[in-house]
């Protein structure tokens, strides 16, 4: 068996009033799940994934502090 990760979006940004959003979001996820499916992978899970990010040598003499991204694996097998 064969597994796959794929990086999948992690926020979206609507206009105010833009009543559409959560489907934006939904579409967006669902256009990878059909990419991946159309090519023969089965969707397992989806992971939320912390990667930090330490501070270069100057900006951490400046005081600079490691910052926490966090970003979503979508995970597929075949």
């Amino acid at each position: 068996m064969q597994y796959k990760t794929v990086a999948a979006p992690v926020g979206f940004e609507v206009k105010a009033g833009d009543t559409d959003g959560a489907q934006k979001a939904c579409q967006a996820y669902a256009d990878i799940l059909q990419k991946e499916a159309d090519e023969g992978w089965e969707f397992v899970s989806i992971q939320q994934i912390p990667v930090t990010e330490n501070p270069g040598c100057l900006a951490g003499l400046a005081g600079q502090k490691s910052g926490t991204t966090y970003f979503n694996m979508l995970i597929f097998k075949k």
